[in-house]
């Protein structure tokens, strides 16, 4: 069975195949903090902007099964929204089967099934209204997130276990659904143009350039007011849960951690700066890979069974954590660029076998079944597109 190449869009799986490789090298590797004035670490920019690339390409894969640029139905529309559904219940048991195995990994399974929920009432928005929503949400939810995790802290459990989801840890949710906003509106253009895609990478990249350079000029208030740094970015200054009665941990003066642009900060300028890299690193991949061809088979291959080749990542990563120890560093033997590369090549060789020979990956063509049956629908997508969502 082949890959259809008729309804794939070849530069969204490459993209795909880049952010989960990015975030294995954000797991693998033992990444020093990004310095612009040293190239050496560079290579951080994976931190964090890999899964952010994950995190937009949800919302495209979920703008183009159900029908892109072409509206659909209200009738398809029902379809859609029950197999998106049944699909986030699915990805939310994996994301929490896999955290259960208790790796050093920030699972994004979880957090990325809320965004198909979320995803539900807004597939009929037009892309012009999701990407002001978007630029609303990641200047607006940085500062509402910490008052609003003290809140849920102060009821207790078991509602502490939504706040998890929804704004504690690396991925807080509420912050993330820009992320799915921007690419559902990204997704409702035409990404077979190559004026949309060069128009992509200069948005992108102003936005990106905008978001670092400011932060990077207004943090100087940041080193002036607290030339210590005691104050932290939004995604550290919550209220503990051990002491929900006793208020916010933060005061007004923390504040000043929105400055701040560092990956998983959850900042706006985090937020901007991220979100541009995606879209510069999305339109490349639809400028570079056009038409599907023999020399992007391979990264197409991975992008097209992503989940299951994430998946099996976070297996062996436990596997690995079984059987060494971490050194007095606190890292283990295994976090170098060698084993990245392993990795990776392990990853898009099995890939490309697997595709070329059943055509979707294993879990893809699970869940998938999931969805289609529980919905009463013998048809493949709700779009008749098999573009990957999962």
């Amino acid at each position: 069975m082949k890959v259809d190449r008729t309804t794939r869009i070849p530069g969204v799986d490459v993209a795909r195949a880049l952010a989960v490789l990015g975030m294995f090298a954000a797991h693998i590797l033992d990444l020093d903090d990004l310095r612009w004035t040293d190239p050496a670490t560079y290579g951080s920019l994976v931190q964090g902007h890999s899964a952010v690339t994950f995190a937009v390409l949800a919302g495209v894969s979920i703008a183009l099964v159900t029908g892109g640029t072409r509206p659909r139905t209200p009738e398809q529309l029902v379809i859609a929204r029950h197999q998106l559904l049944v699909r986030a219940c699915c990805i939310f048991l994996l994301g929490g089967l896999l955290q259960m195995l208790g790796t050093p990994i920030l699972v994004i399974l979880v957090m990325y099934s809320f965004l198909f929920v979320l995803a539900l009432p807004l597939l009929r928005v037009p892309p012009q209204t999701l990407f002001i929503a978007a630029g609303v949400l990641a200047v607006v939810m940085p500062a509402i997130v910490p008052p609003l995790h003290a809140a849920i802290g102060a009821w207790g459990s078991p509602y502490n276990a939504l706040s998890d989801i929804l704004i504690n840890g690396g991925y807080p949710a509420l912050i993330w659904s820009a992320y799915l906003l921007l690419g559902l509106g990204l997704g409702r253009l035409d990404l077979r143009s190559p004026t949309v895609a060069r128009r992509m990478i200069g948005f992108g990249a102003g936005i990106a350039a905008a978001a670092y350079l400011l932060s990077a000029a207004v943090v100087q208030l940041q080193d002036t007011v607290d030339p210590d740094r005691q104050f932290e970015p939004p995604s550290k200054f919550f209220a503990p849960y051990d002491n929900p009665g006793e208020g916010f941990r933060w005061t007004w003066s923390d504040l000043l951690g929105l400055l701040g642009a560092d990956a998983h900060s959850g900042t706006p300028f985090d937020v901007f700066g991220s979100a541009g890299i995606s879209m510069v690193v999305i339109g490349g991949c639809l400028i570079l890979c056009p038409r599907p061809s023999p020399w992007n088979f391979p990264l197409r291959a991975t992008g097209t069974m992503a989940l299951t080749v994430y998946s099996v990542h976070v297996v062996a990563i436990f596997a690995l954590c079984s059987v060494t120890t971490r050194g007095t560093s606190g890292d283990y033997p295994w976090q170098n660029f060698w084993t990245w590369l392993l990795f990776a090549t392990v990853a898009i060789a099995a890939s490309s076998c697997w595709i070329h020979r059943f055509g979707r990956g294993p879990l893809e063509r699970l869940i998938t079944a999931i969805a289609v049956r529980s919905s009463g629908s013998r048809r493949h997508s709700p779009a008749g597109a098999p573009q990957s969502v999962e």
